[in-house]
């Protein structure tokens, strides 16, 4: 790579060199130039001296001695080519050939001339010959003066007076060759000097450049150190040049940018490490309680079961679920829900071993790892303190919380330490231990997997039973006070090839958990536009047909706007619909079910709010419904005739529902007595077995037509 000196150096060498040389020239040009007139005028002398000189012997016969020896003087000029003796009638008296007419290239042209006889270097011609007649007649009749013709110089002068001439003298000069010679011993004498000039230039070139380019040495220098000792507190001298100054100056101004960048960078690298430390606290803990996290945990499982698998000892998992945490998180708010699991968190650590680890799941989840597990009875024993911490009343900012804890505690070993088994395993005990009463430990065993593996089946089979129309609807009818059939309530039923028979009570709470519900709701509803036309032909146009949904289908876009395209193409009869949902997934959902309810009603369907009474909803919220039926839950219809509370809370409904121009229906009425005491109370729909069972269509409409 060339250096920026040499490219330098180069340059100024090619630049004075095509100076010079254009110096050079131009001198040649001028010395030329000048030489031309130079000679021309001592031609011209040369002529006139000669014509002088010739006065006295033109009287002589041509080719005379005399004038012979008049025109040998013109031998002490190489470049005199020829001349000629001319009489008044252009007769060739007398000729000479001259040095410069010797050449061969200029013998030829002179032989135009002079003829094929030439005449020796110093000889003049004695007498007129035949050849000297042949002159070329354009000198012959040159007028007399000094002419250039073919870079030669011609002279013609007048011998004797003007008035009186005696003939002519002409005389021919070799320019060229004169020029030529001339120009040799120009070049020759100037090239050393101008040569010298050169080599002094570069000297005088290179040093200037040494001094110039000092400061950028220096700078390079300072740059490299920079690089390899990463000291960026440096800074080099600003020279009092434009250049080098504004250079400098832009080298100081960026290392003190790098120097702030590099500290500004320091700075936020600390503050990255903290941050990773952070995240990776983060990312391994629970935000809320301080406990290893999912993620951590399944890590710490893994590497603790690969450790007890390797040494053949035992691990065994406790699986906790707080009981009762989710009225607390809905009744007094999330900001109180989050103190009371960072209470109970710290509860549950405070009773196991440094050894044991602690962490939260999600939710209300928590699970123990406890390694090395020398018998059953040390888990039982950890379980026993756990349940008994959280399964008390707690106390903590002016709030009083009872709650329990159902634990589900299983071991490594039942499951060939596998991560996945160990924790559904716990799980499976955990759910058991809530179903058998809560604040409680139990121990997984094999039954409890057959059932979880039945809701796998169960889940697994729902899809076939979509795609095989397995499903098939049942319809209970509503009657009035007067017993006259005024609705029908859609009941879904599921009969299996492999299961059996699956009641909706198993079924549907493992399609909200597979997210499948709203496929089955779409189906239902789908069936319902082929079957209503039906019940409406053989009951009438007033019959209300009401369908269940799931809390889920709350939140389904896609199943709302399947039921606003199915009433859209008359496939629905809008004015018959009634859609019900649980009180308990309207308080859940009370924006997004207001929301969906809005859009239902504005094509003309109505709403019911199933099992009220059973839920957390406060008069206040009943103002907020927009509803048209309320459902009396069974579990007050049953105890009508035994219990004078259930019958006072009945009759509160029913009046309190009248006041708010809702329509009240009671479900689960089993007997007359019942009847008779929702009639007096004015109750508007009754629903039951004393009425009707849920039956398929064919036997509704076979009932129509006795």
């Amino acid at each position: 790579m060339k250096s920026l000196r040499s490219q330098i150096s180069f340059n100024t060498v090619t630049s004075i060199a095509v100076i010079s040389s254009l110096i050079i020239g131009l001198s040649i040009y001028v010395y030329e130039k000048l030489y031309v007139e130079f000679v021309s005028a001592e031609v011209n002398a040369i002529g006139e001296n000669i014509a002088v000189d010739l006065i006295d012997y033109m009287g002589e016969p041509a080719g005379s001695f005399y004038q012979t020896e008049v025109l040998l003087r013109l031998g002490e000029y190489d470049y005199a080519e020829t001349a000629y003796i001319l009489d008044n009638d252009g007769k060739v008296l007398n000729a000479y050939i001259g040095p410069a007419g010797l050449n061969k290239e200029k013998n030829l042209a002179a032989s135009s001339i002079e003829g094929q006889n030439s005449v020796p270097s110093g000889v003049s011609v004695s007498k007129p010959q035949s050849s000297l007649s042949t002159i070329d007649p354009s000198i012959t009749s040159l007028a007399l003066g000094l002419h250039q013709i073919k870079n030669k110089v011609v002279v013609v002068k007048t011998i004797g007076e003007s008035t009186f001439p005696l003939g002519r003298f002409i005389l021919i000069f070799n320019l060229q060759d004169a020029l030529k010679d001339s120009r040799k011993r120009y070049i020759a004498l100037v090239t050393p000097s101008v040569a010298f000039l050169i080599v002094l230039a570069l000297l005088i070139s290179v040093r200037a450049q040494r001094k110039v380019l000092h400061p950028l040495n220096t700078l390079i220098d300072t740059m490299d150190s920079v690089v390899k000792d990463q000291n960026y507190d440096v800074k080099v001298e600003e020279i009092d040049r434009e250049e080098t100054l504004s250079l400098s100056r832009a080298f100081n101004n960026m290392m003190s940018n790098i120097k702030a960048q590099s500290e500004a960078n320091a700075e936020k690298n600390a503050l990255l490490q903290k941050q990773q430390s952070q995240m990776e606290k983060l990312a391994n803990f629970d935000a809320l309680t301080g406990l290893p996290n999912r993620q951590f945990l399944m890590h710490l499982l893994a590497r603790d079961l690969a450790k007890a698998c390797i040494n053949k000892s035992e691990l065994g998992l406790l699986f906790v679920d707080i009981d009762g945490f989710k009225p607390i998180n809905d009744s007094f708010g999330h900001d109180v829900g989050d103190k009371f699991l960072i209470h109970i968190s710290a509860a549950m650590k405070s009773v196991i071993d440094k050894d044991d680890t602690l962490g939260r799941l999600g939710g209300d989840e928590f699970i123990v790892i406890v390694p090395n597990v020398p018998s059953k009875q040390v888990l039982e024993d950890i379980a026993d303190r756990v349940v008994g911490a959280v399964s008390r009343t707690h106390v903590f900012n002016t709030f009083r919380f009872d709650s329990s804890a159902s634990v589900g505690l299983a071991l490594a070993s039942e499951c060939d330490y596998e991560l996945s088994h160990l924790i559904t395993n716990a799980d499976v005990a955990m759910y058991k231990a809530k179903d058998e009463g809560k604040a409680r430990y139990i121990w997984f065993n094999e039954a409890m997997l057959a059932q979880t593996q039945r809701k796998v089946l169960i889940s697994t089979r729902l899809s076939h039973a979509l795609e095989t129309d397995a499903f098939y609807l049942c319809y209970q009818a509503k009657v009035d006070a007067n017993e006259n059939v005024i609705g029908f309530e859609v009941l879904l039923r599921w009969r299996d090839d492999v299961l059996g028979v699956v009641s909706p009570a198993e079924f549907i709470p493992v399609a909200e958990q597979t997210k499948k519900v709203s496929l089955i709701s779409m189906w239902v509803i789908q069936r319902v536009g082929i079957e209503a036309p039906h019940l409406i032909e053989a009951f009438g146009q007033h019959i209300i047909i009401s369908i269940n949904l799931s809390p889920m289908d709350l939140n389904s876009n896609k199943l709302t706007q399947f039921i606003i395209s199915e009433m859209d193409t008359d496939k629905l009869p809008s004015k018959n619909l009634e859609f019900e949902i649980t009180e308990t997934a309207y308080m859940d959902n009370f924006n997004v079910a207001n929301s969906f309810f809005s859009v239902i009603k504005k094509h003309g369907c109505q709403l019911a709010l199933d099992d009220f009474g059973t839920g957390y909803s406060s008069l206040s919220c009943l103002t907020k419904f927009d509803i048209d039926t309320l459902k009396i839950d069974r579990s007050f219809v049953k105890d009508i005739g035994k219990s004078r509370q259930s019958e006072l809370i009945t009759k509160t409904i029913i009046e309190m529902a009248k006041s708010l121009n809702f329509s009240v229906c009671a479900e689960g009425v089993e007997t007359q007595e019942q009847a008779s005491f929702l009639k007096h109370n004015g109750c508007h729909a009754l629903q039951g077995y004393l009425y009707s069972k849920p039956v398929p269509l064919e036997n509704i409409l076979a009932l129509s037509l006795n």
